[in-house]
């Protein structure tokens, strides 16, 4: 089985001289192809920090992230945001959808960012909304959405431009426990139908239980990997 992620020794440091913090303290994680991984700890371990380097939105301050051969960490911002749009996918607690776009267009806007055809962007948007439970919802400005549709409507964003790896950080953090349940059922059904690569971060056991892995960490260190369920490609 190969790994898509592979990080070592990752470290993360905030500030200078005297208020210079470490977040991260030397990390190494390697995730397959095809896996979902679950990143728990209490608040301020370090798990999202860990998201976002080996996610691309940040840079470790020192370390090596090796994602599908390509060493992330060696990047110029051009080539990261194109390897960002090209290979990953993402959800986030706060949804990220631009309010002024209606759902179809906030799952288009990527895909156009890459250069593909309206049309074309606009057919696979529609496809990606009806199959994460928001059929019809097309025209939709985020506001006349419930915060459960938001956050489907985001995952089909993520989704709909066939990302290699979804993260996803506390992507149940701002939605009530019926909507979160379906969340991660929904994440989970990715993962377990479709293959597809999953990195999520969250403070809820009960919602990494779908994982195959669990990484906990506590003070910018992992203190432990729980295996739950064997992975198979």
């Amino acid at each position: 089985m190969t790994s898509i992620i592979r990080a070592t020794g990752i470290t993360r440091t905030f500030g200078k001289g005297d208020l210079t913090v470490q977040i991260l303290k030397g990390i190494d994680v390697d995730v397959l192809t095809g896996e979902f991984v679950a990143i728990m700890g209490k608040s301020g371990a370090g798990k999202s920090t860990l998201m976002y380097q080996l996610s691309v939105l940040d840079e470790p301050t020192s370390g090596e992230i090796i994602i599908e051969g390509i060493d992330v960490v060696q990047l110029d911002e051009v080539e990261a945001t194109s390897f960002r749009l090209n290979t990953l996918g993402y959800v986030f607690q706060d949804y990220a959808l631009v309010p002024d776009l209606s759902a179809e267009e906030n799952v288009m806007l990527p895909l156009l960012m890459r250069g593909e055809n309206w049309e074309v962007a606009r057919g696979t948007a529609r496809t990606a909304i009806d199959e994460v439970g928001v059929a019809g919802k097309y025209p939709n400005l985020p506001g006349q959405l419930s915060g459960g549709e938001q956050q489907r409507v985001a995952i089909a964003r993520a989704l709909a431009g066939k990302p290699k790896i979804l993260f996803a950080d506390e992507p149940t953090a701002n939605l009530d426990s019926i909507s979160g349940r379906a969340i991660i059922d929904l994440i989970t059904s990715l993962n377990r139908d479709y293959g597809q690569t999953v990195v999520m971060v969250t403070h809820e056991r009960e919602y990494a239980m779908g994982a195959n892995r669990i990484i906990h960490m506590e003070d910018g260190l992992i203190t432990g990997i729980e295996e739950l369920r064997p992975h198979h490609t």
